[in-house]
């Protein structure tokens, strides 16, 4: 049996309760992104996502990420087993879909919206990719665009593999590369490139957004236009986080808000940004991964990947992840003689 297997098994026999109590004092923060009323690849459906609501109810105390930040940072009081949860990106499917569920259960949670895609002056480039492959020529050739080349036709399976491959890649380039490659394959397969997101991508709106606040969520900032803020200027990082924060502020008042990177890996920010994240006024802001340094850092507060994956989501919110972080880190630190 592989070590998954090991944890598995042990969880099914009060391990998740195990680590629930050795780890109580260590506040969690959970990531999701998509949701769906039924199960589709890349989204938590409606079912999934409040068996694991519910069980975050029963067994933890659900806050949100500023109050992790005070607590840990200010003193503030956070009590046992305290767990965030935390959707990205903006889109409407979480006012939809996962709002009414988090509603229900009195589970307060923070939302990262890119203000741009709020405003529909944009959609995100990871939805325009995928709706490009969706639409490529069903005829055998092989399309260099540069930065990638594309074989079709994409079948089922070699679909899936391609959209990753090329997002890896275009994640690494600046806005100007990445918005020329996907017109350069607009124009090759002769499709209309939508101004504003079509269905299936579309964003929240800011009087969604008001009604949900008015409700109790935190509504975090994730930049103007979702760029990785490595590959940007500091002048134009200025733009994308200030920016944020005084468009949340225009359109919904003033309130505690927290900050997320966009991509949030260790390759798509830097520490000069964090003089800004704090003029902007945010209280803290969360990467999008995490690691044995938990939220040390205010202004880097790791988070979990959950997902409709409910070994993950036991992994990730029982503190199972963090122990193994933990005792990895301790193994490789031990000098042995």
């Amino acid at each position: 049996m592989n070590i998954s297997g090991l944890i598995k098994l042990a969880g099914e026999f009060g391990g998740y309760a195990v680590a629930r109590t050795i780890t109580a004092s260590r506040p969690r923060i959970l990531m999701y992104h998509r949701f769906s009323q039924v199960p589709h690849p890349g989204h938590v459906g409606a079912d999934e996502f409040e068996q694991q609501v519910r069980y975050i109810s029963k067994h933890f105390n659900p806050v949100t990420v500023s109050r992790i930040a005070l607590a840990l940072h200010e003193g503030k009081t956070l009590p046992q087993n305290s767990i965030a949860i935390t959707v990205d990106d903006g889109y409407e499917d979480f006012y939809s879909v996962a709002w009414p569920i988090l509603k229900k259960y009195k589970a307060p949670a923070t939302f990262y919206v890119t203000t741009d895609f709020v405003n529909g002056d944009l959609w995100l480039w990871p939805d325009q990719l995928r709706y490009l492959l969706e639409r490529s020529p069903e005829s055998e050739n092989c399309f260099d665009f540069g930065l990638v080349s594309v074989k079709t036709p994409l079948k089922a399976i070699a679909f899936e593999q391609s959209f990753w491959h090329i997002n890896q890649v275009l994640l690494e380039v600046d806005n100007a590369e990445k918005s020329e490659c996907l017109a350069a394959m607009a124009r090759a397969w002769n499709v209309d490139l939508p101004v504003s997101a079509p269905e299936g991508y579309r964003a929240v709106t800011w009087e969604q957004l008001k009604e949900m606040q008015a409700e109790g969520l935190e509504i975090g900032g994730h930049t103007v236009t979702h760029p990785s803020l490595a590959r940007v200027t500091m002048a134009q990082a200025r733009h994308e986080i200030l920016g944020c924060s005084q468009a949340l502020e225009q359109h919904l008042g003033k309130s505690v808000r927290s900050f997320c990177y966009p991509n949030g890996t260790p390759d798509d920010f830097v520490a000069e940004q964090v003089e800004l994240i704090r003029e902007a006024g945010f209280s803290c802001a969360a990467v999008a991964f995490a690691d044995s340094k938990e939220h040390q850092q205010r202004y880097a507060m790791r988070r979990h990947a959950s997902s409709s994956d409910q070994f993950q989501f036991l992994k990730a919110v029982s503190g199972v992840e963090l122990l193994g972080m933990k005792l990895r880190k301790a193994q490789r630190e031990t000098r042995y003689e």
